[in-house]
């Protein structure tokens, strides 16, 4: 490879061009296959059961409870 000292500098504005296109495309297609993973089936269902759960220990008297005195605690904390 020639020193770029010695290119135009026209050359080399556009070959960095060139390798940010190719950077940006490699981005994009390791975004799309983020997305089709987390579009599972397999995910969706774990997210929704661990979403139930959550809402289910929530709803027991309990736990509201719990809940209410550890952010009253917080709340009073910073006083």
């Amino acid at each position: 490879m020639t020193d770029s000292a010695a290119l135009p500098r026209s050359v080399v504005i556009a070959r960095r061009l060139q390798v940010l296109e190719m950077e940006a495309a490699i981005q994009r297609t390791q975004l799309a296959a983020t997305f089709a993973q987390w579009q599972q089936p397999a995910l969706m269902t774990w997210i929704t059961t661990a979403a139930k759960m959550a809402g289910g220990m929530l709803a027991t008297p309990t736990a509201r409870w719990v809940l209410t005195a550890l952010l009253l605690r917080l709340v009073r904390g910073r006083r």
